[in-house]
């Protein structure tokens, strides 16, 4: 795709940094990143540092929870399903549930934790549950990233908790913000969720933004110090839907009057359009940051040049806007069909690609990894072998056939997938 650039205003003059913004000093100017694109076409409004490397922190749970919707669409997981909680996750940094080693959570009240506390602690549970281990589902997340076109994207835990190696870009955020809409519609209301109650305490959701700017109904917000204050939001008015992402705010309160401002004046863009029913006649918010220079740390309209503790330096502004429209890419659905039981095999090897609480979902899930991994399985018997676990029916979907190593050897062929495996001995 090429880049669309509408002007290049370079300005050179002295000014005193701390005068103008005291705040400036406060943020360093390689954290920032900002982009808004309209959601139904892919069209880039606005963007300033775009394609740049950022610390995500907790957006990394947005395409955490990507994953999980993607595996319960597949039938992997169940939403009653019971996640058990290990020492590695009940050690998890806060922010945090405070999860017991061997209690049990749902994976709906994972998915509201993960949404509203942004619990680090259940990340790590979720991880575990889908990749066998935190370290190998940041891989498959990495390669279900770059799937769906986040090409500078890479994952290395579940949580965002700070890793100098885990990275996004805005644009890429925004990718994820279309995609986890795009393709789990109904899922995507967690998002708007206003608080969780947990243990009889009530949790408000981090978005301040839900419920307070109009449209407003999803996604995230994140923190560390290595990333600064960071934010991606959608919002729909008079059917329009807006994405918009925020990297590096130097504080909370900052990085949502930015990202109010980038909703205002694109909505504002829209509104006009369709006022004049002439779309080329209002161009991308090219005045976003001349005519309304917002004094936050680090924004568009500031100098992000320069050392902020001198005087009298020489600042330069490039106001390039990088508007090449982002890829929308439509998601394939999981075909649904009958599958009969079969018994269990024993005396071979063979993979578990999932278990669970109810037939249906067991076969869902057995046609859906059959036809994304047709080359990887071909040859090798499917079967759903039913069993028990604390009482309950369990149903386990699995293929057999294998020896140990080519049992873990297809194992490791699904996880490139993004897909959950584990090898199974006999008995």
């Amino acid at each position: 795709m090429r880049y669309h650039p509408m002007r290049t205003l370079v300005l050179a003059f002295l000014v005193t940094l701390t005068a103008l913004c005291p705040a400036l000093a406060k943020t360093p100017p390689e954290r920032f990143a900002a982009i808004a694109v309209v959601e139904a076409t892919g069209e880039v409004l606005h963007a300033r540092h775009a394609d740049a490397a950022r610390h995500p922190a907790s957006l990394t749970k947005v395409m955490t929870l990507y994953m999980v919707f993607d595996a319960i669409k597949a039938g992997d997981l169940g939403w009653d399903d019971s996640l058990r909680v290990s020492a590695k996750a009940a050690r998890a940094r806060p922010s945090k549930l405070g999860l017991k080693a061997n209690s049990t959570i749902s994976v709906e009240d994972a998915v509201r934790a993960m949404v509203t506390k942004s619990a680090n602690d259940v990340a790590v549970v979720l991880a575990e549950r889908l990749g066998g281990g935190e370290t190998r589902f940041a891989s498959m997340m990495t390669k279900k990233a770059h799937a769906l076109g986040m090409k500078d994207s890479r994952f290395v835990n579940a949580s965002g908790l700070p890793d100098k190696r885990q990275v996004m870009t805005a644009r890429d955020m925004a990718v994820l913000a279309y995609r986890i809409h795009h393709d789990f519609p109904t899922d995507y209301r967690y998002f708007s969720l206003s608080k969780l109650v947990w243990n009889q305490r009530s949790l408000p959701n981090h978005n301040a933004l839900l419920g307070r700017v109009k449209g407003v109904d999803g996604l995230k917000t994140g923190f560390t110090n290595q990333s600064g204050y960071n934010i991606a939001v959608t919002a729909q008015r008079k059917g329009e839907r807006l994405i918009v992402v925020v990297f590096g705010g130097a504080s909370g309160a900052e990085r949502d009057a930015y990202a109010t401002k980038l909703l205002e004046r694109a909505f504002g863009v829209l509104a006009q359009r369709r006022a004049n029913k002439d779309a080329a006649k209002t161009p991308p918010l090219k005045d976003l940051d001349d005519r309304e220079p917002v004094l936050v740390a680090g924004l568009p309209g500031l100098a992000h040049q320069g050392d902020g503790e001198r005087r009298g330096v020489q600042i330069v502004i490039d106001d390039t806007i990088e508007t090449r429209p982002l890829p929308l890419i439509k998601a394939a659905s999981a075909p649904q069909r009958s599958l009969p039981m079969e018994p269990t095999t024993t005396g071979k090897w063979g993979i578990q690609v999932g278990a669970f609480s109810s037939p249906k979902q067991a076969s869902t899930r057995l046609h859906h990894i059959s036809d994304i991994a047709q080359n990887e399985l071909a040859g090798y018997a499917g079967q759903i072998a039913e069993g028990e676990r604390n009482g309950a029916p369990l149903y386990r979907v699995r293929f057999l056939g294998l020896s140990p190593t080519g049992a873990r050897t297809l194992c490791a062929k699904l996880n490139t997938l993004g897909q959950s495996c584990f090898a199974v001995p006999p008995g």
